[in-house]
């Protein structure tokens, strides 16, 4: 797996969302667990400090498929997010290239244009985007590689170039990384007019490199608002395989 030899792997990530480096947003859990033939992530995200006095939100997810060699193959995504007082289920399931979806209460749109079938079947959802890429970055050990992602209703491509190197040491993990441009570019499935999507930031992320190769996990990403940096950095670090 990963273009080494086939392993089984867990990593438990757990960060904390601030800005300005001060004003804490709240907590994002990230976890997956790989072996040879099958993978398995499960994240979740809470708002806590300041954040809670304008929107107290939690976000469940969890995504399951199948691993060929380098390929991954999602099966499952199923996310419950409730915020404000209000919840929205999105499960969808994929069974060779058809993605099938419910979503409760619907969407009231689709977007403009709304994402195709094909776009739909093209992507990964969105747990293993992140794992995908990661995987990417990991086996090349180097700032490289994008991946199409499709949640529901947005359909939307993620892509990393290069930025630096370097060592982290914090929440767990001490070691090299790579510092990496981190673009998010809307394709379909929005309500966005083309200055929207001009306005979208290229944030940064830092990516680990463990040394037994495979996939490299997130330790940072850092995303320019309009009220200054907000960053999520790597508070706990559990690597098993």
């Amino acid at each position: 797996m990963f273009g080494a030899a086939a392993h089984a792997e867990t990593y438990r990530l757990r960060y904390e969302a601030a800005v300005l480096g001060v004003v804490v947003l709240g907590e994002v859990r990230y976890e997956v667990a790989a072996t040879p033939t099958r993978f398995a992530v499960r994240a979740n995200l809470r708002t806590s400090g300041l954040a809670r006095l304008f929107d107290q939100t939690e976000i469940s997810a969890t995504s399951a498929g199948v691993v060929s060699g380098v390929s991954l193959a999602w099966t499952r995504y199923d996310l419950s997010h409730a915020y404000a007082g209000k919840s929205r289920r999105v499960l969808l399931t994929r069974v060779g290239t058809s993605v099938s979806s419910q979503v409760a209460p619907a969407f009231g749109d689709m977007g403009d244009p709304p994402a195709t079938i094909a776009q739909q079947s093209g992507s990964y959802d969105p747990l293993t985007g992140l794992f995908a890429l990661g995987r990417q970055i990991g086996a090349a050990r180097a700032c490289t590689g994008s991946v199409l992602v499709f949640d529901g209703r947005g359909h939307y491509r993620l892509a990393v170039s290069p930025r630096g190197t370097g060592d982290f040491n914090g929440g767990g993990y001490a070691g090299p990384i790579v510092q990496c441009a981190f673009r998010y570019e809307a394709i379909a499935g929005f309500d966005f007019t083309e200055a929207d999507r001009a306005r979208i930031p290229v944030a940064e992320a830092w990516f680990a490199l463990p040394p037994q190769g495979g996939f490299a996990p997130p330790v940072r990403l850092i995303v320019p608002t309009p009220l200054g940096a907000a960053q999520l950095d790597l508070r706990g670090y559990e690597s098993v395989g």
